[in-house]
């Protein structure tokens, strides 16, 4: 079976299972893993931090934002610009008509009330994605927006994936383009 294939068949099992996770569950553990971001030192340090919307049943992400603001840390939103089909990082205050509705329905920044925030400027970046090892290989949505991003990311950046435990798993089928994160927080 082709790389391609095992990807689809993994994201399509994982997605499945996520999806049935009940709102509770979801909450619980996306508060407990985000009490984890909060204290590890790459986060606590950093100064700029790409942190995306959550939509679906992804792992919350909303107590980083608002922690993240709160701490006075400059936040970027990831917006998929339609022209170039790349992902870029736009400035966000918090504020939700800051925000329009993106590619399948993720809230992203408006580009009239933002900024673009290059990706040198970014210490901390929370990525995105279906599946993970321990060892922080990751499968993604199958876009490859993140894989674009990080390989353009400075060396001292950290990047960090959230997940719950079902999201955990012993392999994941590698392609040279696929980057993996430095860390994985599941809970």
């Amino acid at each position: 079976m082709d790389i391609k294939r095992q990807k689809n068949q993994l994201r399509k099992k994982i997605l499945h299972e996520r999806d049935c996770l009940s709102e509770t569950h979801r909450a619980e553990v996306s508060r407990g893993i985000s009490e984890v971001i909060l204290e590890l030192p790459s986060f606590q340090h950093s100064k700029a931090v790409a942190i995306y919307m959550s939509f679906g049943s992804e792992f919350q992400t909303h107590i980083l934002l608002s922690e993240a603001l709160r701490l006075g840390k400059a936040v970027a939103l990831p917006k998929i610009e339609s022209a170039s089909h790349v992902i870029s990082f736009r400035s966000w205050s918090g504020k939700a008509e800051e925000l329009l509705e993106g590619r399948w329905g993720i809230r992203e920044p408006d580009p009239v009330r933002s900024e673009l925030v290059e990706l040198r400027h970014i210490d901390f970046i929370l990525v995105p994605g279906v599946a993970f090892t321990d060892q922080g290989s990751r499968l993604g949505y199958g876009g490859g927006y993140y894989d674009s991003a990080m390989s353009k990311l400075p060396e001292s950046s950290v990047s960090v994936a959230a997940a719950f435990s079902l999201q955990i798993v012993p392999e994941i089928p590698i392609e040279d383009h696929d980057l993996s994160v430095h860390s994985v927080i599941s809970g």
